[in-house]
């Protein structure tokens, strides 16, 4: 399939200056599945992104038990059971995201390009996938920076779910959607 970039009034909005407008207009970003190679870098955007929206929310203990629960060791062992991909453009990994029978994982975007519509490309994809695979709900576990975008995109809230380990604990918002 060929790349491309869909500019939408929101990603238009965000854009801001001519140059940005235009650099919407040339991106070509391209879903495609994750592979073991991506990890370590999937993994530093995960952290990057964590470390810079979580800790309005949570600990710094959460914050890092999140981390580690997303290590490169970590998401290789979860690609078994979760579809992943991830947006590239010019080969540098933009964004990841992917879903299981029953929801959606692990949505991240480099936080300096976030708004920019590549979180929209990955989630679009997971649904198209889910659909083939006919799967009728999915569910998300949001954190609480992350709940107005599921919310964009058709999820509704439905209860607040914590998450605990041994020595730790993480609160987040679960959310449905029907495809």
């Amino acid at each position: 399939s060929t790349p491309c970039y869909i500019l939408t009034r929101q990603n238009f909005a965000h854009a801001g200056t001519l140059c940005e407008i235009l650099h919407l207009l040339l991106m070509t970003i391209q879903i495609r599945k994750f592979k073991k190679e991506d990890a370590l870098k999937v993994a530093n955007i995960i952290k990057k992104g964590f470390l810079f929206f979580a800790p309005k929310y949570y600990s710094k203990k959460s914050v890092m038990w999140q981390i580690s629960e997303n290590s490169p060791k970590k998401l290789i062992e979860k690609a078994k059971e979760v579809n992943y991909f991830v947006a590239v453009e010019n080969k540098k990994i933009l964004g990841i995201g992917g879903y299981s029978a029953e929801k959606v994982h692990t949505f991240f975007v480099r936080p300096e390009i976030q708004g920019k519509g590549v979180g929209s490309k990955i989630i679009e994809r997971c649904f198209h996938e889910a659909k083939k695979h006919e799967i009728k709900k999915l569910k998300c576990w949001a954190t609480f920076s992350a709940e107005k975008l599921y919310s964009k995109f058709g999820f509704l809230k439905k209860r607040r779910l914590t998450l605990r380990s041994k020595d730790n604990s993480i609160t987040f918002i679960e959310m449905v959607k029907s495809l």
